[in-house]
């Protein structure tokens, strides 16, 4: 499918199947309720069509249908716990590169917190194809080489989480990233986080480093950081999510838990979200005083938001 024509020379995209579909929809209603001004475009991009309500697309949400199944399933990517739509994030700057300078690409389990959304696409990238944070993974190991980097012998310290990723479209393409990460599958190399370390071992390093602020991956392990931080954008990395909050016990404000619970029938209007015994939430504070040097490292490398190490 070609893409539509743009409204805007940026654009926030998604990528999901029809099982992820709900939870991108609520990101993209919340970025449209919170963004001030809203310059940019909003797509959730999928491999099959998908049905967007109504009342969204009035909003301007829209499906973009990529037809890549057969390119992909020829590139033969590991798949394993993933579905083929996590891979779909490399080609889109390849698709979107004659209708976008910059794209934002969001997981679906992003939730919005910032009514400055547009400012990000301004920031400098410097020399680098796209801007991301550190992953968690810095957060718990500090200088020590990331796993897939550590096992096939690449010097960088600098390792991204790939959840939320700004990206110049053309400098993507001029330094040949979606070649090189297609090159890296087919060499053959075994990756423990898969799509996310192809895309660190195209770059090896060289990325524009977000604020942690921007993505922000421990709401709930760490939900006094959480406040500290004021984070602008919550990645809900890991299980549990808020929507397992009348399942399972959370640590997450129930506000956002009643959030993605609020089209969800079979929750009674009167039950509450799950909470931990006061034993795990006495643990949960030793821990929190425990890793309070690194959180202050981690924090460290970012005086503002909009700031980048390039």
């Amino acid at each position: 499918m070609t893409p539509q024509a743009p409204t805007h020379n940026k654009a926030v995209i998604f990528t999901v199947d029809a099982g992820w579909l709900g939870y991108a929809l609520l990101a993209a209603q919340r970025i449209i309720t919170l963004s001030r001004p809203r310059d940019f475009d909003i797509i959730i991009a999928s491999l099959e069509p998908l049905p967007i309500p109504r009342p969204l697309a009035d909003l301007g949400i829209r499906n973009e249908v990529l037809n890549l199944n057969e390119r992909m399933r020829a590139e033969n990517l590991p798949l394993r716990w993933l579905p083929s739509i996590a891979y779909l994030r490399l080609w889109l700057p390849d698709i979107f590169q004659d209708q976008y300078d910059r794209i934002l690409y969001l997981d679906a389990d992003t939730y919005l917190c910032s009514p400055d959304l547009s400012r990000l696409f301004d920031i400098d990238l410097g020399p680098h194809a796209l801007a991301a944070a550190l992953d968690k993974e810095h957060f718990w190991q500090g200088e020590k080489p990331i796993i897939d980097f550590e096992n096939h012998g690449i010097a960088a310290n600098r390792y991204f989480n790939s959840g939320v990723l700004l990206i110049d479209t053309s400098a993507f393409a001029e330094q040949g990233l979606l070649a090189e990460m297609l090159a890296v599958n087919q060499s053959g190399i075994t990756l423990k986080y898969h799509d996310q370390s192809l895309l660190n071992m195209a770059v090896q390093g060289q990325f524009a480093e977000l604020s942690p602020r921007w993505n922000w991956q421990f709401p709930n392990r760490f939900p006094a950081y959480t406040r500290m931080a004021r984070p602008c954008l919550i990645h809900f990395s890991s299980n549990p999510r808020p929507w397992h909050g009348y399942e399972k016990e959370t640590r997450f404000p129930r506000p956002i838990i009643e959030t993605y619970a609020g089209g969800d029938t079979s929750v009674p209007p009167d039950r509450k979200p799950l909470r931990e015994p006061l034993w795990h939430q006495l643990d949960n504070l030793i821990g929190h005083v425990q890793y309070l040097p690194r959180y202050l490292r981690y924090m460290s490398r970012h005086k503002h938001p909009f700031e980048t190490r390039l």
